[in-house]
This record gives structure tokens, sequence and C-alpha cells, in this order.
């Protein structure tokens, strides 16, 4: 049931919402008797969206060892589910590329939020626990709650964003629930339920930031899925703008391996998270830049630890030109 104050912000009209094909799309998930030619039937009628469809499903990432042509045997294969979410994903990218909140940055909320969406997809393929295309839209739009509370109040949100460090999202959190008395994880989260998207999906959205204090179940569905948006948003906050910590690396190793995914294999999971987080922005229109190797990155650490002496602290492009990829 949405909470009051999701109900208050929802009646000022101000929310992000999916338009056009997105609406027809998510009528026709709520109808049971829908069959897959009429979801095909109404993402042919755009263009751009087929072509999008086409793209995603023909990525590397998806294991087809054909091409696939068609929009209705491409919807087959994906799954009512999975092209629901994903028109509801482009449809959000596309309608909320700018606004008015002076001090939120959409270029860096998508480019970050389309990070989240490919490491998620990554982690779920290697530990084969969730279905890999409705996780990677549910990583594009874990974070839409930052952007609905930008959108619902431009101003007292830039004042918030103004105070609060840019590399602490549970800080940020905390200042969103003394202002607007909901936090951007669980505003996401009933933005979710208005859009059908699965419950256990809603669940780990809400929790994404603490996974282990939240009231989700040890082990359960949505508490591992928490977890992997949580290592997910982790390692997206570093790929668009290079700012990373020798602590933060290592923190990064760690979440990975009690997910299961061993220290000799973390390098290969993000290495291929970066490089195709580069190959997802030509689907999404989406600003993203060359990322270092995690190798390379280690690697330029141990030969330039001088950097970090001379001058700790957070990375600049004068850094990233000259190798010194990790600081302090």
């Amino acid at each position: 049931m949405a909470s009051t104050v999701y109900e208050q912000i929802k009646s000022s009209k101000q929310l992000p919402s999916p338009t056009g094909v997105a609406l027809e799309v998510l009528r026709l998930s709520q109808d049971p008797n829908s069959t897959v030619d009429e979801f095909a039937g109404v993402i042919e009628a755009d263009p751009a969206l087929s072509s999008r469809v086409l793209k995603l499903v023909n990525c590397p990432l998806s294991g087809l060892s054909r091409q696939i042509t068609s929009v209705s045997r491409a919807a087959a294969l994906l799954g009512v589910k999975t092209v629901t979410q994903l028109t509801l994903g482009f449809s959000l990218v596309d309608n909320n590329r700018k606004g008015a909140c002076s001090a939120f940055d959409y270029d860096l909320f998508w480019s970050e939020s389309l990070a989240v969406a490919v490491a998620s997809r990554h982690i779920v393929n290697y530990l084969k626990c969730f279905p890999p295309d409705e996780v990677f839209t549910t990583g594009l739009i874990s974070q839409v709650g930052r952007l609905a509370l930008a959108t619902a109040f431009p101003e007292a949100y830039a004042n918030a964003l103004y105070v609060t460090p840019a590399d602490n999202p549970r800080e940020l959190a905390d200042i969103e629930e003394a202002v607007f008395s909901i936090n951007h994880c669980a505003l996401a989260a009933e933005m979710m339920a208005d859009w059908h998207v699965p419950v256990v999906f809603q669940r780990a959205v809400r929790a994404q930031l603490e996974p282990d204090t939240h009231e989700l179940e040890p082990d359960s569905r949505p508490h591992l899925l928490a977890r992997i948006l949580n290592l997910a948003a982790s390692i997206a906050s570093i790929l668009p703008t290079l700012t990373v910590h020798r602590e933060g690396l290592t923190e990064l190793t760690i979440k990975a391996h009690r997910l299961g995914i061993p220290p000799d294999v973390y390098p290969q999971v993000f290495d291929s998270i970066s490089e195709e987080w580069r190959e997802a922005s030509t689907i999404y229109s989406v600003h993203t830049r060359r990322v270092p190797s995690l190798a390379e990155i280690y690697s330029q650490a141990r030969m330039c630890q001088r950097a970090s002496e001379m001058r700790p602290g957070q990375l600049t492009e004068e850094d990233v030109s000259e190798g010194r990829y990790v600081r302090g």
C-alpha cells in the first residue's frame, strides 16, 4: 500500500512517468489475455523503440547464437515482463534528460543509472540467480527516486544536494527523510509499485542502501537482489567520473567476494561491466567514458604512490590523464 507521503507527491502530478508507447505496453502487461504479438505490434509502431529492443536482444551479453531481426521474435525471447520493463526504462530516460533542479546533474544521473543496470546484469549473470534483463531494468530505475524528488521539489532538493557529499548516498537519504519525509529508495519502490514492477524488485530497491540492516529475510530473493544493487551502485559511482579511493576499491572487492564473486574473478567482472557500459550508451544515448582496467588501476596505484602522498584526496582529470587512478 502506498504511503501518505507518496500519495501527496503523486497528486502534484510532477513525478517522472512513462508516456506514449510505454503506457500502452504497461496497459497490456496488466491484461492477462494480451499476447506477445500485441506487445510487438505496439513496439513496432515506434521505430526508435523497435531499434533499441533489437539492439538489446542482439548484444553479446544476451548469449544468442544468431541475429534476431524481428521485434515479435525478440519479444518472445525476452518475455513480456522484460519487454515491459525495458520499454519503461527507455521512456523514463528519453523524457527526463533535463529539468529545473539546478544542483541535479541529469546527464550524470543517467550515466550512473545505466552503469548500475549493466553492473547488476553482469553480477546476476555470474551468480545465475535472477532474469538478467529484468534486473537490468531494475538497476536502471533503482535510483529514480532521486530524479523524482528533483522533479517534484527542484529548489528544496537543490538545497539538499548542496549540503550533501556527492559520494554519500546514505547521508543524502537521511537528509531526504528529514526534508521530504521519504528517501529516494522508498520513493523509487513506491513508483515501481505503480508501474506494476514485481514485488521482489520493489523490496530490493527499497533496501538497496543497507541490505543487511533493512527488514528483509536473510538470504531471501529481495535480500540477495538488494545486495547486488548495492554492489552495482558502488561500481557505478566510479565509472562516470573515475572518482575512487584505495579504500573504496578494497571495499568493492570485499562486497563482491561476500556475494560469491572471488577476488581473482572480480577484476574480469569489473572490466566487462565498464566495457558494456560504454556499448550500452549507444542504445540509451547516455554519456560514458573510457575506464582503465582494474589491473591498470592497481598497477598505477603501486607505481604512483607518491601522487597520493603529495595530493591526497579525490581524482582530477589531470590525475586520470597522467595515470594516477587511485588516491589516498
